[in-house]
């Protein structure tokens, strides 16, 4: 640590004295000044030492519970945003479906109703033949289709999500 040279002046004690300088601060210290020079270092070193400790400690212990309850809260609050999300788009299908299907099945009975009054009509008349029989079977099979498998609707998913996405983000920092 320290470098022995001749007489020089002590840094502290401003006299002419045999010196040593200190190999970390260069400076010219006698020997009773290097003793006292070597105390404060070792009282930094101590102050460091339980500073490093303090630290430690702080790493053994979880994280503070209002830093995990504020994450964990923002989380959950997500959650509870995005299931009202479903939940709305949902029932707005769901509306869109039953109104669509009420409409459907009335145009269903309205051409149920011409095809039965045919019927009715060339059955009073006695004039049908194979030919209007299958028409006839023909219809009554488009309008079972028509309830069972209706064509014009569907249920599309978007490959977009409508739901903002929610991730834990740790900072990758140089150690």
């Amino acid at each position: 640590m320290a470098t022995r040279l001749s007489k020089t002046r002590c840094i502290r004690c401003d006299k002419e004295k045999t010196a040593v300088t200190c190999e970390g601060c260069l400076q010219l210290f006698c020997y009773d000044h290097l003793t006292e020079h070597r105390q404060e270092l070792n009282k930094e070193l101590h102050h460091i030492a339980l500073n490093c400790d303090n630290f430690r400690q702080t790493l053994i212990e979880p994280i503070t519970n209002s830093q995990k309850e504020l994450f964990l809260n923002q989380i959950d609050q997500w959650e509870k945003d995005s299931m009202k999300i479903i939940q709305q788009t949902s029932n707005e299908c769901r509306q869109i479906l039953i109104q669509h299907t009420i409409k459907n099945i009335h145009q269903i009975e309205i051409n149920l109703m011409k095809l039965m009054d045919e019927i009715r009509e060339i059955r009073q008349e006695d004039d049908f033949n194979e030919i209007n029989l299958k028409q006839f079977d023909m219809k009554l099979k488009q309008l079972q289709q028509q309830l069972d498998e209706p064509s014009d609707i569907s249920i599309q998913q978007d490959s977009t999500s409508f739901i903002s996405r929610i991730r834990v983000v740790v900072s990758s920092g140089k150690n």
